[in-house]
Order: structure tokens, then C-alpha cells, then sequence
């Protein structure tokens, strides 16, 4: 990295040159949200984790993948689920009343 100099350097030169700096690296991240160079990989869940993360039973789990209502994977002999395909799976549900049950 270069030396630097300030030499007569106003405050409001100082103010443009941080503004210029700022505005170029959030456009730049901005558009790196909006254009992503690179591909990302998924996250993937084993059945176990998923069904954690759901607060189901491994039955459960495999009736709901067979119904359609979350998508699997499978490479090999595992069975894999895609963080995007758990969080899909959920539905806002709006209960006025609470009822008992188990609670994760």
C-alpha cells in the first residue's frame, strides 16, 4: 500500500473523498446481492436433523416426504433435505387458543 500525504487538505475534501469511498463499496455489495458471481451451495440436512429442526418423528418425516408436503434428496443411501425445502415446508398457521402437546 502507497504512502499518504495531507498536505492542505480541507475538511470538506476529506468529507467527499469518505463519501466517494463509501458510496463505491456499498454499490458494490449491492450489487453483488442483486447479481451473485458465484453459485452458492445449498445446505443439506441429514432425515435425523431434519426432523429436529421440525420437532417431528423419523415417521413423521418420511409420511410428509412421501405426501409431497417437503422434498427430499437422496445421494447414495442418504437421504438429504435442502435448508430452502425445510423453511417452504412451514406454513403460518394464526391459533388464537393454545392447546397442550408437546413443544420443541
Amino acid at each position: 500500500m502507497g504512502q499518504i500525504q495531507i498536505n492542505n487538505f480541507n475538511i470538506a475534501d476529506l468529507e467527499e473523498a469518505i463519501k466517494n469511498v463509501l458510496h463505491e463499496a456499498v454499490t458494490q455489495a449491492v450489487l453483488e446481492q442483486l447479481n451473485p458471481t458465484k453459485k452458492q451451495t445449498p445446505k443439506l440436512f441429514s432425515r435425523e436433523n431434519t426432523a429436529d429442526i421440525l420437532c417431528v418423528s423419523l415417521p413423521t418425516l418420511h409420511e410428509w416426504t412421501k405426501e409431497g408436503i417437503i422434498s427430499s434428496y437422496r445421494i447414495g443411501g442418504r437421504v438429504l433435505y435442502k435448508e430452502d425445502d425445510i423453511l417452504n415446508a412451514l406454513t403460518k398457521t394464526n391459533f388464537d387458543l393454545k392447546r397442550g402437546g408437546k413443544s420443541c
